[in-house]
């Protein structure tokens, strides 16, 4: 760190090693005897991982003992956020919830050297060394401690230490429907999410003609609420709504696009074959021969009957839908 003699660096090894026993007894073990379960949230060791349990995550800043002066900040999911150096003992931050599954990265800034070091994956830092220890803790918790240096230092990895703690870590999520279809004119729907008593979750669209109208946030069961804009071009087009890593598939058909199958299921001795761009006289193709077909009125363009095709159809059939003016899908494999 700084250029004293030998004696110097002999007591200040001492003095650290003192103080590091009295207050950083919450600091990393070493990997040799850690003695926590790998949670699915979190990998231990030097450059280990923590990710997301798609709840809310705060961090706290624990005590410990540097020669340096180190700025922690949370980096991704962005933005970058500054939270507290490692002088700011108790600074507790909330940062928010994500999705479940998305790597949680932290950084030091190094006043003194003007050095950016990173969690997780050693390829990341300058020296293509780990500068994070990670030691994963029961109830959604784990510690990571930073080494300060380029090089890999004393490789303590205490110069800062904090807590990330996930208190709904486990909570688990399933929406219903997965997928919708519309014509070209648009129209609107919604999604159901199932969710525990206290779990939190988020939406968010990945295409401008997808609106979330309500239900963009909630915590535990509840009803998302959507709108698809009109699509003015000729190609279909698809686009999602993710929900704490579950997706509903958004179908569009263009205008006069042709037949596209989006997804198919058995009920008894009927196939339903959902898609876009059929129309009055769209029938369906079991391995190229036409099958009777039945529509449904209250879904005209997006879903077709087979009446019997649930009696032969087996998985890996090719399903098609040939509309009337003869355009024709493309082939579907059947997988019931």
């Amino acid at each position: 760190m700084i250029g004293w003699n030998n004696s110097q660096r002999m007591r200040l090894f001492v003095l650290l090693v003192l103080v590091l026993s009295l207050l950083c007894m919450k600091s990393p073990t070493p990997s040799n005897a850690r003695v926590f379960a790998q949670a699915s949230t979190c990998e231990g060791g030097i450059g280990g991982h923590i990710f997301s349990a798609g709840g809310d995550v705060e961090v706290e800043i624990l005590p410990c003992v540097a020669g340096f002066t180190s700025e922690l900040s949370f980096v991704s999911p962005g933005p970058t956020r500054f939270i507290g150096t490692n002088r700011d003992i108790g600074t507790i931050v909330q940062l928010g919830s994500f999705p479940a599954g998305v790597e949680l990265i932290f950084s030091i800034y190094v006043r003194e050297t003007q050095r950016t070091f990173y969690s997780g994956s050693a390829s990341s830092n300058p020296d293509g060394l780990g500068h994070g220890d990670v030691t994963c803790l029961s109830k959604g918790k784990a510690t990571l401690g930073f080494e300060d240096q380029l090089g890999g230092g004393d490789r303590n990895y205490a110069d800062l230490i904090c807590e990330i703690r996930q208190p709904q870590s486990g909570c688990t999520y399933s929406i219903s429907p997965s997928s919708q279809s519309f014509d070209s004119g648009g129209g609107g729907g919604t999604v159901d999410v199932v969710a525990g008593s206290g779990c939190s979750w988020n939406v968010s669209a990945n295409a401008s003609w997808i609106s979330i109208n309500s239900g963009g946030s909630g915590s535990a069961s509840g009803t998302i609420r959507y709108s698809v804009a009109a699509n003015p071009g000729s190609d279909s087009r698809s686009g999602a709504i993710s929900v704490q890593g579950g997706t509903f598939t958004v179908y569009q058909d263009g205008v006069g696009a042709g037949p596209v199958i989006t997804s198919a299921s058995r009920s008894g001795k009927q196939v339903l074959v959902y898609g876009i761009n059929f129309d009055s006289g769209s029938v369906i193709l079991l391995n190229g021969e036409k099958q009777k077909t039945l529509h449904d009125d209250s879904n005209p363009r997006t879903l077709l009957i087979g009446k019997k095709v649930g009696r032969w159809a087996v998985a890996g059939d090719r399903l098609q839908v040939r509309t009337s003016t003869g355009a024709l899908s493309a082939e579907y494999t059947y997988a019931p």
